[in-house]
């Protein structure tokens, strides 16, 4: 539960978090507060997310992803309010009803590993969903701003407040940059961009509440009690009159839910542990979907809303705590992460002040909705962009100064990327107008859809894009590999490492097939290298044909040359260390 050598990373990820969770909170809890007419508010809301928070920091696989009540859940349970008022069910004790399906379906699926599925969920759909949940982020703030000139003007200045959130999204946006200046020294420019955006926050509310204009005050309760008055905090899940109807109802609606988790919990999982974020611990998929489905079997139980992991907080919240270097030439710089502060205090921290606000909800009034809502919200949106393939080929649509790709246009012409981008910008355009319609509670059944989809996307171009250009856009092949080669995973990774390095010297060192040629070369086909079972034999000569291979295509001339064909590596990987001394030696046999 260390601080993994953090110091004030932790305290700057903490703060930045929390200004990131609570405005959402806030936000998603006032508007489901007018949706519901007092069903459900802000006070339940931060109950979720603190409480939830708090004990999966403590106790979770990974507990760098954030969980919250999203903007997708959000959208989910005002349109289950709606399915309520049209049976005539009570509100409440149908989605406790939901909250028990759903964790009992979330439980099944962690103990028989079905979380193991996600393997098929592909960059594809982890893209699309990402720029799905930025766009909604960005929307909400937008609308937000709209909603000032023209539903609230008369009430509210429309023009300071738009200056407020403009300026709180320029100082966010440059401060958490400011890594990248030349200004003052390293440590410095860090402590700056760690701090950017509850810098920016805490300096627009005291201009915000030094201002003589009325602002818009966040939307929160003036005492800690449950948003519908009068009620008690369990809920009563058996009414005398509908009990069999909110048992029907709750079993249905917890099957899109679920599926919404499966993708939205395990997507965020995956983007947390990026290869970029260089991640030591794992993500322990299973175990993490069985405490969420354990949290959303409770929660509704008292009113509380359901939790999942969100995004794009927590692979941001992952950046936050990455210490960071800029590599490239002047003309195109890349940020790039160096190590994470992997630690368990910096969640704890970012829920613990949630939770410390509730006794004090009311005197969060103080902070304008155009810093903390309209500011952040775009913020939150824009930041989730830089990094998604779907956002950076969307640009190259505009742009003539392209980015570097991770493939060649004689692999995939530009025009059939094009073709993938659009498919993938439809589903999120979809998405979008579903979340808003009245089958919004379908709309994470059209997100599943996407990965059949991504699957017969071949024959649904008719050929036009084939299966290696798909693969190759949705990093399933890496360039240059092909269908016909199949790596079965025999060795540990040291076992790995050791066998490209020995490869290496084979491929190397021409003295090595002087000396193999003066040995007897049925001792290594005897196994006196060690103890070869006849599949390492038959893998040893995949050895030698691979690295044979790779040395024909290298076509190297009496001098050591590093060699650049995949085979060698391809090969590296296929046997024991033992294996490869025999494989090395009957190769420099070959060869010579």
């Amino acid at each position: 539960i260390g601080i993994g050598g953090g110091g004030v990373k932790v305290f700057s990820a903490g703060l930045y978090m929390f200004a990131a969770c609570l405005a959402p909170g806030i936000a998603f809890g006032a508007y489901f507060d007018q949706i519901s007419g007092g069903e459900t508010g802000v006070i339940e809301y931060l109950i979720t997310q603190s409480v939830a928070g708090i004990i999966f920091a403590l106790i979770s696989g990974q507990p760098l992803v954030i969980l919250r009540p999203t903007g997708p859940i959000t959208v989910f349970i005002s349109q289950l309010f709606a399915v309520t008022k049209s049976f005539e069910l009570p509100y409440l004790a149908v989605m406790a009803w939901v909250g028990i399906f759903v964790g009992l379906y979330m439980v099944i699926m962690a103990v028989t590993d079905a979380c193991a599925a996600i393997r098929h969920c592909s960059r594809f759909t982890q893209d699309l969903f990402g720029c799905f949940v930025s766009v909604i982020f960005i929307s909400l703030g937008i609308t937000n701003i709209v909603d000032k000139f023209t539903v609230k003007q008369d009430t509210y200045e429309a023009t300071h407040q738009l200056i407020l959130t403009v300026s709180t999204l320029w100082f966010a946006w440059n401060l958490a940059r400011f890594n990248k200046t030349r200004f003052f020294n390293a440590k410095v420019r860090e402590f700056v961009s760690d701090f950017a955006v509850p810098l920016s926050v805490i300096g627009n509310t005291l201009v915000a509440n030094y201002l003589h204009i009325e602002v818009e005050p966040l939307p929160v309760p003036p005492y800690f009690e449950p948003t519908k008055l009068g009620r008690p905090w369990a809920v009563n899940i058996c009414p005398a009159d509908s009990c069999g109807g909110c048992v029907l109802v709750g079993a249905v609606a917890a099957i899109p839910l679920v599926l919404l988790f499966f993708i939205d919990q395990n997507v965020t999982s995956l983007l947390t542990q990026h290869p970029d974020h260089k991640l030591k611990k794992g993500a322990a998929f299973h175990y993490n979907f069985l405490l969420l489905g354990l949290f959303n079997m409770t929660f509704p139980l008292f009113g509380c809303p359901y939790v999942t992991g969100s995004l794009p907080h927590s692979p941001q919240f992952v950046r936050a705590l990455a210490s960071c270097e800029v590599v490239g030439d002047g003309r195109e710089q890349k940020t790039v992460i160096k190590r994470v502060c992997e630690n368990r205090i910096a969640p704890l921290l970012v829920n613990v002040l949630v939770l410390v606000c509730l006794p004090v909800i009311g005197t969060l009034r103080y902070i304008p909705t155009a810093v903390i809502c309209d500011g952040l919200f775009l913020f939150m949106g824009l930041s989730g962009l830089p990094g998604n393939q779907l956002f950076e080929r969307v640009m190259m649509f505009f742009t003539e100064d392209l980015p570097a790709m991770h493939f060649t246009s004689d692999e995939v012409p530009t025009w059939k990327m094009h073709i993938f981008t659009m498919v993938q910008g439809l589903y999120v355009v979809a998405l979008f107008f579903v979340s808003r319609s009245p089958i919004a509670l379908a709309f994470p059944v059209v997100l599943v859809s996407s990965i059949p989809v991504r699957m017969l996307l071949p024959r649904i171009t008719g050929g036009i894009l084939t299966r290696d250009m798909v693969e190759i856009l949705d990093f399933a092949k890496k360039k240059g590999s092909s269908d016909a080669t199949v790596v079965p995973k025999v060795a540990l990774a040291s076992q790995r490492d050791k066998c490209q390095e020995v490869l290496e010297d084979a491929l190397c060192a021409k003295t090595i097939g002087h000396n193999a040629v003066n040995e007897d070369s049925s001792a290594a086909e005897a196994g006196d290298v060690g103890s070869v079972t006849r599949g390492d034999a038959e893998r040893g000569q995949l050895v030698v044909d691979c690295a044979a291979e790779a040395a024909e295509k290298e076509s190297w001339r009496g001098g050591p040359a590093r060699p650049r064909s995949p085979a060698a590596a391809l090969a590296a990987g296929l046997c024991c260390p033992a294996l490869v001394s025999a494989s090395a030696k009957a190769f420099g046999k070959q060869t010579e």
